[in-house]
């Protein structure tokens, strides 16, 4: 018993760690053009829970629809679910305005550390569980050490909570397919699994499907996954002839968890969008159609500029294997070949969550194989499948070290435990030290990172890959535009946010936003271009303006321009 303490309040202070190194890094990183849409939205969602809670007002259809609904693009973001807005929003409203703890910024961002710091307890405890603390702690270190994930979580944005939601729904479907717990409390064993009835309320996963819905719309993805993984299972169980021949079929097997999935899982969606409450049917078409048929941006690939299908089948592999540590990778690869040389033979397989944690990666990632699902978000886009990635990597990195330490034990003659320990550790520190400089390396502009088997941010750069997006890296210019005598500033993608950096004193008064396009170049003294392929028209825009193709200012990460300043000559 002392030991299971000991061991889960290991992972509580993993993710501690995980919460605390987000919220560090993301003090220098810039606001995301997204952010500012989302932070307004949820502002305005929390004032809304705040009135209905102590007085009991806005439950109008038109108030309701003025703060969440309204045709998709508006200022409510209503082509978002709003999770993630609303806890933004509330963990302002008492961070910074109530207690005044942190700055505005970051109390928006907050709500999406946290999420993060909650992947990190559930991928540890699902690895814990399954292989063993070793692995578990390995498979944390790999999820902390993801340069672009931890960028990611540190957002007021969508994409790291739906890692945290998606795979809570992947771990709740796990867990709710043992049997009903026995009178000690225990669960029973994988071998007396068959012919239990399961949990006889296995209301977990429904709630955490809900939760994921209400997050982000990839969300229903995840009835791909949960699905084949629960029809292998019932075939497994019952073999083909009597689950046909059975009234119920499919049901059968452990059909509270399906309705768990169907009826919890939209209901707590609805519950927690009020636009839902109006028009369930028609309000979540509309959010479903929006996406189906979303826009294709700009976005660089190998050297080309994709703005409309079919995009290249191989983008989401090629993208992965240049934005995960190379370390993690190789560890990762290990980690499958064990997961498929074990096969169905181990007991502790009997739900197979090898399977599972497969079918998960399948189901986030595999729509952009199509070559018609938009890229413009590159990994952001199907963060869902790093957690499988990142527990393969601790399972196959404590499996090279075994076969190291019987191969030290063969030929060197050393004590079975020193060589163990001895394995473990240089395994370990080979892994922190390899994925935690590329971490290190990638701060403060992830987006513009790319790992050693791409020849890093140069080497990125060189191959064609895109440099950014939202444009962030603007606020590593602010400094020197503060440098120089005030006036109007084409501030470009960072347009968005460029009110919010004066607020936040990063930027001195004097410096107003000019516009967009030509009319606000032609109004301004300073411009800055933010490289990507597409964006190559506004340094000749500004040439053009301002009689001269020397800029007065280069941001550079590891020796690549990110963000081109610009002086109109006096």
């Amino acid at each position: 018993m002392k030991l299971r303490v000991k061991q889960r309040a290991l992972g509580w202070a993993l993710a501690a760690i995980a919460f605390a190194c987000t919220m560090c890094n993301q003090r220098s990183v810039g606001i995301a053009r997204d952010e500012t849409v989302y932070m307004s939205a949820g502002a305005h969602y929390a004032d809304w829970w705040l009135r209905l809670a102590t007085s009991g007002v806005g439950i109008d259809g038109k108030t309701i629809t003025s703060t969440f609904g309204g045709a998709p693009g508006g200022a409510s973001n209503s082509e978002h679910p709003p999770l993630m807005k609303t806890a933004d929003g509330l963990s302002h409203w008492l961070l910074a305005d109530k207690l005044g703890v942190v700055d505005e910024l970051t109390a928006f961002r907050v709500p999406t550390a946290l999420a993060h710091a909650a992947l990190v307890v559930m991928v540890y405890t699902m690895t814990l569980e399954l292989w063993g603390l070793a692995e578990a702690v390995l498979a944390v270190l790999c999820l902390l050490l993801l340069p672009r994930a931890l960028f990611h979580a540190g957002l007021a944005a969508f994409d790291a909570p739906i890692m945290t939601m998606w795979f809570a729904t992947i771990y709740a479907y796990w867990r709710c397919l043992d049997r009903t717990a026995s009178p000690s409390g225990d669960a029973a064993g994988p071998g007396r699994a068959r012919g239990a009835a399961g949990r006889k309320w296995p209301w977990q996963v429904g709630v955490a499907f809900g939760l994921a819905l209400a997050t982000k719309h990839n969300a229903v993805l995840l009835p791909v996954a949960l699905g084949a993984h629960y029809s292998v299972l019932a075939v497994r169980h019952y073999g083909w002839r009597p689950l046909l021949a059975a009234p119920l079929g499919l049901f059968a097997y452990r059909g509270r968890v399906v309705l768990s999935l169907v009826l919890l899982g939209p209901l707590v969606l609805v519950v927690l969008w009020p636009w839902l409450w109006l028009d369930p049917i028609g309000h979540v078409a509309d959010w479903l159609s929006f996406h189906f048929k979303h826009v294709h941006y700009n976005y660089e690939y190998l050297g080309e500029n994709w703005n409309a299908p079919r995009f290249p089948w191989h983008v989401a592999l090629v993208t992965t294997l240049f934005t995960v540590p190379v370390v993690t990778l190789v560890a990762a690869a290990l980690g499958a070949g064990v997961w498929i040389a074990a096969g169905w033979r181990r007991a502790t397989l009997d739900r197979l969550p090898t399977l599972l944690l497969g079918l998960s990666a399948a189901a986030s990632i595999g729509p952009f194989f199509l070559g018609s699902t938009p890229i413009f978000g590159a990994e952001k886009h199907w963060m869902p499948a790093l957690p499988t990635i990142c527990i393969a990597a601790g399972v196959g990195a404590v499996w090279a070290a075994r076969r190291a330490s019987q191969f030290a034990i063969a030929r060197w003659h050393v004590s079975e435990p020193l060589a163990r320990i001895t394995a473990l550790g240089v395994v370990s520190i080979a892994i922190v030290v390899a994925a935690g400089t590329e971490t290190l390396a990638s701060r403060p502009y992830a987006l513009s990172w790319y790992n050693a088997a791409a020849g890093g941010v140069p080497g990125g750069a060189d191959l064609g890959m895109n440099r950014q997006f939202w444009g962030v890296a603007a606020r590593g210019v602010l400094p020197f535009i503060a440098t120089q005598p005030p006036g109007p500033v084409y501030s470009h993608d960072a347009s968005p946010a460029w009110g919010w950096y004066k607020k936040l004193g990063l930027l001195p008064a004097g410096y107003p936003d000019s516009g967009n396009e030509v009319a606000g170049i032609e109004r301004s003294k300073l411009a800055l271009v933010i490289h990507e392929l597409h964006f190559n028209r506004h340094d000749y825009l500004i040439w053009k303006s301002y009689g001269t193709v020397q800029p007065a200012f280069v941001l550079r990460f590891d020796g690549v321009p990110i963000v081109s300043v610009y002086e109109r000559p006096k």
